[in-house]
């Protein structure tokens, strides 16, 4: 019995290999896909979905929500995430038990993302076991979702990560290591000064219209930085000095933060805009916290 089970463990990971051919030479919508009035595809109740938390996002990850629905047991043996914008590979092959009613989120390392092509329904290509109580046996088949993504992860993932390789193409934005400050107490002043480094040739130019506040860091004389620069291959490179001041004074500001140490830059180039994440390091992130605990005249805990 054992050994039957590893070898449909090799083969569904063999299987899982040839999916994306198998699906292009496919004339008719795969269990799961548009098309077929199953849904899910899988008779088993087992139902997937996709999406980001705030810290995924940084993480470069993607959290496949798997759901059992029906009234029997399942071993999930394996399973491949593959989406038209998203490169093959992104597969996991440790099994996972979900019990009637059960569901469990996943998380799989991002693959490289594709931007020539159009953002549709992915799909999660499982090896599923249903077990069955009556007599202690088990039924294992292979199983074609399409994953619900409410939020509009794929698309999203895809925007972000093909603006980020054009801008790429055109300068390299760093954040700096430390934080430039003046003064002190209430009155100490801060800058994030950004490095901008442009290509040394390329076709295009990016325009940055601004830097948003977060919820943790607002301009200075404001809430964003508005910045209207353009950006061109064979610029001297240069610093953005951004001032900045504590968008609110309290102390959950930086118990609860999460992202506020995330620059959002909004950036065109060519047909790609958007917003574009620049987070800090850890010591800038430290220094961060520190400075707007020394400018509200709060204590931060120690560590």
């Amino acid at each position: 019995m054992r050994r039957a089970r590893l070898r449909r463990r090799f083969a569904f990971i063999a299987a899982l290999l040839t999916v994306p051919a198998l699906l292009a030479a496919c004339t008719g919508a795969a269990p799961g896909q548009p098309g077929d009035p199953s849904g899910s595809g899988d008779p088993s109740g087992l139902v997937a979905s996709i999406k980001q938390g705030r810290l995924d996002i940084e993480a470069r990850r993607l959290v496949v929500r798997l759901s059992n629905t029906g009234d029997a047991a399942l071993t999930i043996e394996g399973f491949a995430f593959e989406a038209a914008t998203l490169a093959p590979g992104m597969v996991r092959t440790k099994p996972l038990e979900l019990a009637p009613g059960e569901t469990i989120d996943v998380r799989l390392d991002l693959s490289k993302s594709e931007c020539d092509v159009e953002v549709g329904p992915a799909s999660v290509v499982a090896d599923v076991s249903t077990a069955h109580a009556a007599d202690g046996t088990a039924d294992s088949t292979a199983v074609t979702l399409t994953p619900d993504d409410p939020f509009d992860t794929l698309a999203r993932i895809n925007a972000a990560e093909c603006l980020g390789e054009a801008v790429a193409e055109v300068a390299t934005f760093t954040m700096p290591e430390h934080l430039t400050s003046t003064g002190s107490g209430a009155e100490r002043r801060a800058f994030i000064d950004v490095l901008v480094e442009p290509a040394a040739s390329g076709s295009d130019s990016l325009h940055v219209e601004r830097v948003y506040g977060t919820t943790l860091l607002n301009a200075e004389d404001g809430i964003d930085w508005t910045l209207g620069i353009d950006v061109a291959p064979g610029d001297a490179p240069f610093t953005l000095s951004l001032p900045v001041r504590p968008a609110r004074c309290d102390a959950h500001a930086i118990a609860d933060d999460k992202r506020g140490t995330i620059l959002p830059f909004s950036i065109a180039v060519g047909e790609h805009k958007g917003r574009l994440d620049h987070p800090s390091s850890d010591t800038l992130k430290a220094e961060l916290y520190a400075y707007v605990a020394e400018r509200c005249g709060l204590e931060l805990p120690s560590g």
